[in-house]
């Protein structure tokens, strides 16, 4: 292996290719979306976009350049009998391989075959991926693409959608809706996942049919940081959405990391975690033992100190006691376990991240009332009552949560319609995700090429789409060939200096 890295370089400059310029790197795009939405929509405007950059695109469709290779899948003009055996066919690929990542393996190849032909990377060609439907299709690509795999998840509301499988796939509605549900998350660990999917996603991008113009100027803002445009800053939502999600990262629930901020008149007023409550007010934080100098929990503190999910602990005692109740086999007992007694959140010691929020608030005589809270993920139905109660006006979010029942229980004072002006408004998040947050709106301190917007006299410098370059390139050479690099200069530049010179230094 070491030989063919060493091969591959041998007849470049060295120094050159250790401090490597490469500026036409190629990109890669996933899409995801929920059935029914119009993602062809979306890829136009891309690949549209793109030619401003000098980037031809091209689309990999999974369903007919992966999934069609792998399995025959007969002709059809029945729409809803095409994407059902898609569906199928893909979770079947799945199953069979064991691996649900197996779909993105494929997509790395056809990618790679399109190349093959020219033995090296291709300049400014954009792939477009259309389009993922599994948690791990993701982290495939993440593993392989790096900094150069964007993933764009777009939002359509199931009204649009059902109207778009119904009208233009001429698909019955009950089929429709039977493909909608499926398409969310299906039962099986194979199967199609995009509800999980969509949280992954570095961009968020809501497209509406009716506001096609908002659409596009929002995907060319977001291809514009992508190619480093200097003057492009966080909008507030974006701002506030990044805030709740590194609130987030301070907590050590042993489940998932979610956070929430409070904010009023673009300004940010208190924020939460889901984490355990402390003596005092406010949640445990790691703190200095001044005896070990170490930093630590504090004992009997938080969850993981004590080493056990307390609600997990009483969702196994209830259905014991069911079980002894009934006498129940343990093959009643298996499916007593897959039932919505696993839903139940009643006994955790975790006080939710939007909970806290407000608390601090009240903690802080702080008014919530008039104002917009936003969550990394869709309040429970037990946030969603406080939320209502303490008088917040507005909920954006980013990740569903398919076990809230906030709008079953609480249709009267809840909804997801702007014009309804006399309910708390609950909407999805829009805009550059927290994933790529700081990497694409940091001057220097990010990764990727420096971003400038002054010359040397002070004058901002005009930036121009056709002159500039993906700030976060898609490095064609492993790390493998650059240490070999390095370590033939460093001994080429080391055995310049004599014995007497390396004693002296």
């Amino acid at each position: 292996m070491f030989m063919s890295l060493i091969q591959t370089y041998e007849h470049r400059d060295k120094e050159k290719f250790l401090n490597w310029t490469y500026q036409d790197s190629e990109l890669v795009i996933g899409l995801v979306g929920a059935v029914g939405t119009e993602q062809h929509q979306i890829i136009n405007i891309i690949s549209d976009r793109l030619k401003a950059y000098n980037y031809e695109t091209e689309e990999i469709r999974v369903s007919r350049d992966v999934i069609a290779k792998l399995y025959k899948i007969p002709e059809t003009t029945n729409e809803f009998e095409r994407i059902s055996t898609a569906m199928d066919k893909g979770n079947l690929a799945r199953k069979q391989t064991g691996d649900n990542g197996i779909l993105a393996l494929g997509v790395a190849e056809e990618i790679l075959s399109r190349r093959e032909k020219l033995g090296k990377p291709r300049k400014r060609v954009a792939y477009i991926v259309n389009s993922l439907k599994h948690p791990k299709e993701v982290e495939r690509l993440r593993e392989i693409y790096a900094s150069g795999f964007y993933l764009f998840g777009i939002y359509s509301d199931e009204h649009s959608r059902l109207d778009y499988l119904i009208n233009n796939k001429r698909i019955k509605e009950e089929d429709a809706r039977k493909l909608i549900k499926r398409d969310m998350s299906e039962e099986e660990g194979h199967g199609q996942q995009t509800r999980d999917t969509f949280q992954m996603a570095d961009f968020f991008i809501h497209f509406d049919r009716d506001h096609y113009q908002l659409v596009e100027k929002s995907i060319w803002r977001i291809l514009d940081l992508m190619f480093a445009a200097p003057y492009i800053t966080p909008t507030f939502d974006e701002f506030a959405m990044f805030m709740a999600f590194v609130s987030a990262l301070r907590s050590a629930d042993l489940s998932r990391q979610v956070g929430a901020v409070i904010t009023k008149n673009e300004e940010i007023i208190a924020s939460g975690a889901n984490d355990i409550p402390k003596f005092g007010g406010g949640l445990y934080w790691p703190i200095l033992d001044s005896q070990t100098n170490s930093i630590v929990d504090k004992a009997n503190g938080r969850d993981y100190v004590r080493g056990y999910d307390s609600n997990k602990k009483e969702q196994a005692k209830i259905i014991e006691d069911i079980a002894k109740l009934l006498d129940l086999d343990n093959e009643k007992i298996e499916k007593l376990k897959k039932s919505r007694i696993r839903d139940i959140t009643e006994y955790g010691r975790v006080v939710h991240a939007e909970m806290e929020a407000i608390l601090m608030c009240a903690r802080n005589h702080i008014s919530t009332r008039g104002a917009t809270i936003y969550c990394t993920t869709f309040p429970c139905h037990n946030c969603a009552k406080h939320i209502i109660a303490a008088g917040i006006k507005e909920v954006v979010y980013i990740e569903p949560y398919p076990k809230s029942k906030a709008f079953e229980f609480h249709d009267d004072s809840i909804t997801s319609d702007p014009t309804q002006t006399n309910k708390v408004l609950f909407r999805p998040f829009v805009g550059i995700g927290p994933r790529r947050f700081f990497e694409l709106f940091s001057m220097s301190l990010g990764a990727g090429n420096e971003k400038v917007r002054k010359d040397s006299n002070g004058n901002i410098i005009k930036w121009q789409p056709e002159r500039s370059n993906l700030r976060l390139q898609l490095v064609p050479y492993s790390y493998l060939e650059k240490e070999l690099v390095a370590t033939d200069i460093f001994n080429k530049k080391i055995g310049g200096l004599n014995n007497d010179k390396r004693k002296d230094s």
